[in-house]
């Protein structure tokens, strides 16, 4: 008797567990059908009233709630956002393509979460390279006429010669200033943090400025005139400030890499087209 009880109540858990799976998969295929609905609705880039009526029709005869409906709003925006980033540029016209995705799903910035931040921070690369320079208030004294457009935390490193060992320098991206060439990301590049030859010495601030680049730590500080920068090395963790003829000023970790040597290349390249430097280059 006590082993029938103990069938009869596997056999109950197994049936449970079967009728558990069952509406799972269920659930999984009504959301499949709303988005298969949804994404046929918006492809030809209008979402009309009759559409919107049909969808609801379909969400309240499947018991779809609206957390679930957002959900999958989300979940076709994010889609089209990582078609838009493959090249990690957001050109006018996919901008567009996505604010207006964003305003026909009724997501809000909250909705969007981590990828309203992505899109965000891209709309910002997009206006530095169209000469649309930020402007922040500065930590450092600056000279009259002189405006701050980025500060970022960072950290001043230094390279080492390792005795003993072949020279293996960290990959980076070159970035010209003297070149044409919009700002691009694209390119093997390593992280400084991981290189054994380098090795942070210094904690403070970076501070891109319309005349320089301005490494304010606290035991040094080190500033690039914009005048006298030649390049950039974009690594995936930090940048490398060139002068003429390969003098380096010195390698900076900082969190967005990216961002921030977009700004300096910039701005340095909006001082060259100011001023005209001195046969000494001595130019700031």
């Amino acid at each position: 008797m006590r082993e029938a009880l103990i069938i009869g109540l596997l056999g109950g858990g197994l049936a449970v567990a079967g009728i558990v799976w069952y509406l799972h998969r269920r659930r999984q295929q009504v959301r499949a059908q709303y988005r298969h609905k949804l994404e046929a609705a918006l492809a030809d880039g209008t979402l009309t009233s009759d559409e919107l009526a049909e969808l609801e029709k379909f969400r309240e005869s499947s018991d779809l709630s609206h957390a679930e409906v957002r959900m999958i709003a989300r979940a076709i925006y994010r889609s089209a956002l990582r078609q838009a980033l493959d090249d990690a540029r957001l050109t006018e016209q996919e901008d567009q393509a996505l604010r207006k995705l964003q305003l026909q799903l009724a997501l809000s910035e909250s909705d969007l979460g981590d990828e309203g931040d992505a899109v965000a921070r891209l709309r910002l690369l997009a206006r530095i390279q169209s000469d649309e320079l930020p402007v922040v208030e500065a930590p450092i004294h600056l000279v009259p006429n002189e405006i701050a457009h980025w500060v970022v935390q960072a950290s001043l490193a230094e390279r080492l010669e390792l005795p003993g060992r072949g020279r293996t320098a960290p990959a980076g991206v070159p970035l010209i200033v003297t070149s044409e060439a919009g700002f691009s990301a694209e390119g093997t590049r390593t992280e400084l943090r991981s290189s054994e030859e380098v090795l942070p010495v210094d904690l403070g601030v970076l501070v891109v400025t319309s005349r320089r680049t301005v490494f304010h730590g606290v035991k040094r500080t080190v500033s690039v005139p914009h005048a006298r920068l030649d390049r950039i090395v974009l690594y995936a963790d930090g940048l490398r400030f060139e002068e003429a003829g390969g003098a380096a000023r010195g390698d900076f970790l900082v969190d967005d890499a990216e961002l921030t040597a977009a700004v300096a290349l910039q701005a340095a390249r909006k001082r060259r087209a100011e001023i005209k430097p001195t046969r000494s280059g001595r130019t700031a």
